[in-house]
């Protein structure tokens, strides 16, 4: 599987339903998928076996470290389970569209184990923000 990639925009009806790329639903057909914030910049949707290990890391975490206890209430408090219907549609709480400053047009992207949902607008200001950061990165990871 070569995960989640691209870049795909679509409308958010008035009920908040969205329909995922087609290029997603054929990775996470049939399965539920996580959806929280826990970037205030964007929402993540997690598919069942990326969120397993988020999941694992976040109880070994709590119980090493009794400190990060109001953490983890804030990660989870705002994470929701989703269920695409029969035409790959999806609900997203208004509370977390409003959080992640998306309006009426959701700008999905493809991030390998995850799909993030952006404000295409923010979207773009992230990239050229973050641009000059990236150099050595991507040395790292291309050669």
């Amino acid at each position: 599987m070569s995960g989640f990639l691209g870049r795909h925009e679509f409308q958010i009806d008035a009920t908040g339903r969205v329909s995922l790329p087609s290029a997603f639903r054929r990775v996470v057909s049939g399965s539920p998928l996580v959806l929280l914030q826990w970037q205030s910049t964007h929402l993540d949707i997690f598919p069942r076996e990326t969120w397993a290990e988020i999941r694992r890391n976040l109880l070994t975490d709590r119980k090493a470290r009794k400190d990060k206890g109001a953490y983890l209430r804030r990660f989870t408090s705002s994470a929701v389970e989703i269920e695409p219907d029969a035409h790959g549609r999806i609900r997203i709480p208004g509370w977390l569209l409003e959080q992640a400053g998306i309006q009426d047009t959701v700008l999905f992207i493809g991030a390998l184990d995850r799909i993030e949902l952006w404000h295409p607008e923010r979207f773009e200001k992230h990239l050229r923000e973050q641009e000059e950061d990236d150099d050595g990165f991507a040395a790292q990871i291309f050669g």
